[in-house]
């Protein structure tokens, strides 16, 4: 049994307490909660009573012998920070998305506890999803062949002007460093490596404060090019209702559709394109197909698996979903996207990290005048 402490009570941390001091994670127990506020501690005692409440992470790190992990839900940028402490400690570290807030800050934490054989992983719950874990396999095993193109639309993610300004930090370049692309849309970036690999170039248009008064960004167009040849679209945006998500993936073999995260169809040809390119003495040759529909149910909470994969992993029954590397990885086609933007130009991933840590330094710095 693993005892945890989570450091943070807003939104996420609360629902991770809830799921671990409920006693849904198996070989997880609740040791403390790191919460500042004073509303909140009074409601955890009430709550949970025989759970330690910490008003700051120095003395919660001065019981380190008692607890073995912790769970970092703090705003983005005191993830790194926390991420350090938690490494100096000894401890297995969750971290909620993003690991950071530039994918240079990253590298400091990345070879982390190694030799001692800690686990270190970063929540990213859509890896649990089993609509994706399903498309994971069925690509993993090179069913559509060579890949073209993949189109995204995933524009589901709705707030309105109160969420943005519910917490100082919230949207904006000093708080938060950055609005859409390093908050919701790193759950896609990440999905987004996983599936086809990691990008080598993008060009970014994004819309900064489109739907409302922020100055980072809630619109995105990524056109992201592959090594092997692949091309592809991600678009996305919180101003939208009612949104969709909707994913196709074409490749030589025939294409696949996902729907709202839960229709997946898949279209099989009976022959390769480039074969049928070959040997075709037609102008508009019609490739037969086989066409596959399934149903996919979530029957388990995400979160609560994400969880219990933590829980796994430090008693050695499993690997991690996503490693601190595959945090970094999704940072670096966010920043590479957000300076492909400032300079109207196709940027490389990983991107100059110094020259991007300059210009988001600026953009920190105005919006604080």
């Amino acid at each position: 049994m693993k005892k945890t402490v989570i450091v943070g009570y807003g939104n996420m941390g609360s629902r991770y307490a809830s799921h671990i001091y409920n006693g849904k994670i198996k070989d997880m127990s609740l040791y403390g909660i790191v919460c500042r506020n004073p509303e909140k501690q009074r409601e955890i005692i009430n709550n949970m009573p025989e759970v330690k409440v910490f008003p700051g992470e120095e003395i919660m790190l001065s019981e380190r012998d008692n607890f073995d992990a912790l769970i970092i839900t703090t705003p983005h940028k005191e993830h790194i920070k926390t991420v350090k402490r938690a490494q100096r400690a000894g401890l297995h570290i969750l971290c909620e998305k993003p690991l950071g807030i530039t994918a240079q800050e990253c590298s400091a934490v990345l070879a982390g506890n190694a030799e001692a054989k800690m686990v270190e992983a970063v929540l990213f719950n859509w890896r649990t999803k089993e609509i994706y874990r399903q498309l994971h396999a069925y690509l993993e095993g090179r069913n559509l062949g060579r890949l073209h193109q993949v189109v995204w639309v995933a524009n589901f993610w709705y707030r309105p002007e109160f969420y943005h300004h519910a917490s100082r930090w919230r949207s904006s370049w000093s708080g938060e460093g950055g609005g859409l692309l390093i908050n919701q849309c790193q759950h896609l970036l990440d999905m987004w490596n996983w599936l086809f690999g990691q990008p080598c170039e993008v060009f970014a248009s994004l819309g900064y404060g489109e739907y409302n008064h922020i100055s980072v960004d809630d619109k995105i167009s990524l056109f992201l090019r592959h090594e092997n040849g692949m091309w592809g679209n991600l678009i996305s945006s919180s101003g939208d209702s009612p949104g969709a998500c909707h994913l196709e993936i074409h490749g030589e073999w025939g294409k696949i559709v996902v729907e709202d995260n839960r229709c997946l169809r898949i279209y099989k040809n009976t022959a390769s394109t480039e074969s049928i390119s070959k040997i075709s003495r037609e102008i508009n040759p019609v490739i037969p197909f086989a066409e596959e529909n399934r149903e996919v149910n979530q029957k388990e909470d995400e979160y609560v698996a994400a969880l219990q994969n933590f829980a796994d992993a430090m008693e050695l029954r499993s690997a991690p979903l996503a490693a601190f590397s595959d945090g970094q990885r999704a940072l670096e086609i966010a920043n590479s996207a957000y300076l492909s933007s400032w300079k109207s130009t196709a940027i490389p991933v990983p991107c100059d990290e110094e020259e991007y840590c300059r210009e988001l330094k600026k953009r920190a710095e105005a919006e604080e005048r």
